[in-house]
């Protein structure tokens, strides 16, 4: 069901403490405050719930939005929020950091830890408030991107933008199935353009990353069309990203790949648990060259597959 609400209808001296309630109502306990020299809020909000996700529309006067560690002690709610700022600008502060963003830009937030919104007046501003786990599934790390501002020309803002506005008009229209395919584009897109500042995390926020692309490649080893473009379109990073994680160790991705594959066919091959050929066992596990298995198999392990296929 859309939520509509404006302050219009209400008393100017009650209009903060009934804006304050009703963003808090619509996404997570926040304190509102007037800004630029107003002592009132003036604002419409628009709310609707799409699948896994609640998208929203926010237009108001200045004001400053708060998340204090009081909030969160009395909320049991683990949500991401998104804002994607369509006019005026945002400052987002969380965790020491800070992001401005302005007209197509965006930047997550954490409702689980404190976070801090100085809206400019007349802004207006997307949100799309979404599960953690629905995020951390694509982007482990993604708390550690909060109030990382994504530039409106990296092209997933835009997007996000004119996705979110068409859904404005279209949403009561689409059915259960459309909705939620709607709603992982929306998430995808989130992650395309988070996934772009992963190159500004520490070492050890690359780690995370490389586990999680380890155990794609695991569960996808024998695919023979595994590839770092493949990889970065089911996991949503970018390929860059993807080989920086593994470079931390000196390796490439696809050498582990291929270290994987051989020393899965060794082990095969010692348990003497493959009845087929040689080139048949290769092909099943993503070779589709013998010669170029053969060699590599002498390489890793000094010897030709056929010898351990004899033992």
């Amino acid at each position: 069901m859309t939520k509509v609400v404006n302050t219009a209808s209400v008393p100017v001296r009650n209009r903060v403490s009934f804006w304050t309630e009703t963003v808090s109502d619509t996404f997570v306990s926040l304190e509102c405050a007037a800004g630029g020299g107003r002592e009132s809020i003036d604002g419409e909000l628009w709310a609707q719930p799409l699948a896994s996700l609640d998208l929203a529309c926010v237009r108001a006067t200045a004001q400053t939005v708060s998340r204090t560690k009081h909030d969160i002690a009395g909320s049991s709610a683990d949500y991401f929020l998104v804002g994607v700022q369509t006019k005026g600008s945002c400052v987002v502060a969380q965790d020491g950091r800070s992001a401005s963003i302005e007209h197509g830009g965006f930047a997550l937030y954490d409702t689980t830890r404190p976070y801090c919104l100085e809206l400019t007046d007349g802004f207006e501003q997307l949100v799309v408030r979404l599960p953690r786990e629905t995020l951390e599934r694509h982007l482990p790390e993604a708390a550690k991107l909060a109030a990382l501002g994504v530039k409106a020309d990296a092209g997933a803002g835009s997007l996000l933008v004119g996705t979110i506005k068409s859904l404005a008009s279209d949403i009561n229209f689409l059915t259960p199935d459309a909705a939620l395919s709607v709603a992982q584009g929306v998430e995808h897109l989130i992650v395309a353009g988070l996934g772009s500042l992963t190159s500004a995390l520490p070492d050890r926020d690359r780690y995370s990353r490389r586990k999680l692309v380890q155990s794609h490649i695991l569960e996808n080893l024998r695919d023979p069309s595994l590839s770092i473009a493949a990889i970065s379109e089911q996991l949503h990073l970018s390929p860059s990203s993807i080989h920086r994680a593994f470079a931390l160790d000196g390796q490439t991705v696809m050498g582990w790949v291929w270290q994987e594959r051989l020393d899965h066919i060794r082990e095969e091959l010692l348990l003497g648990r493959y009845e087929g050929t040689l080139t048949e066992l290769a092909v099943s596990w993503g070779f589709s060259d013998p010669a170029h298995f053969s060699r590599a198999f002498r390489r890793r392990f000094g010897c030709p597959p056929s010898r351990l296929r004899r033992a």
